[in-house]
């Protein structure tokens, strides 16, 4: 009864993985992928018959291939690999941007044999994150500004009204208005004046 249980159960998992919408993989210690799940079809544009075929290498951009290689050595040593953001290769050439969670799989000895990947596309919420970083432009530092005429000097020594400077150097811009105190400074006949309910 207990054997039922347990069967129904796996079953059940089994479903639920090949389902999902992250990309789930599963590949021996050589890299050859074992498991392929509708997300994985998906992510990377492969179907479960050709990535069964290949190795999990081909997904990996030639400049990462080094760093894939120091966390498989990792894993094989015991090493615990936490989640991490990397990129990934499809079918079509497209670089991915996937964040990445392994999981040792061990025999029934005890010894790790295969390793499960999670893989999240995270493509564009990088994209958007490079967009806005473009956008934000930073005053950082120092800014040598006049005591009294509120000038800045940049740093080849040139003297700039403060609006310019921060206007050349930020993503800022400028509406003049006038503040109560220097209207009643400047323009005291009108600050006299009542004002209309």
């Amino acid at each position: 009864m207990q054997q039922n249980s347990s069967d129904a159960s796996l079953r059940r998992l089994a479903v639920v993985l090949k389902d999902a919408n992250d990309a789930i993989t599963v590949q021996n210690l050589q890299g050859n992928i074992q498991a392929w799940n509708k997300g994985a079809e998906k992510l990377y544009g492969y179907t479960e018959a050709e990535a069964l075929k290949m190795n999990i290498e081909k997904l990996v951009p030639p400049e990462q291939r080094k760093e894939g290689l120091e966390y498989l050595h990792k894993i094989q040593s015991g090493e615990i690999v936490v989640s991490f953001e990397t990129q990934r290769l499809s079918k079509s050439g497209k670089v991915l941007d996937v964040w990445l969670t392994i999981t040792c799989l061990k025999d029934n000895s005890g010894t790790i044999d295969s390793i499960a990947t999670t893989e999240r596309d995270i493509t564009e919420m990088k994209n958007e994150l490079r967009n806005k970083e473009k956008e934000v432009k930073i005053l950082r530092g120092f800014l040598p500004i006049c005591a009294s005429c509120k000038e800045i000097r940049d740093d080849k020594g040139f003297w700039h009204q403060i609006e310019s400077y921060i206007r050349d150097h930020s993503e800022a811009e400028f509406s003049h208005g006038i503040c109560p105190k220097c209207a009643e400074k400047l323009y005291p006949e009108l600050a006299r004046q009542p004002r209309d309910k």
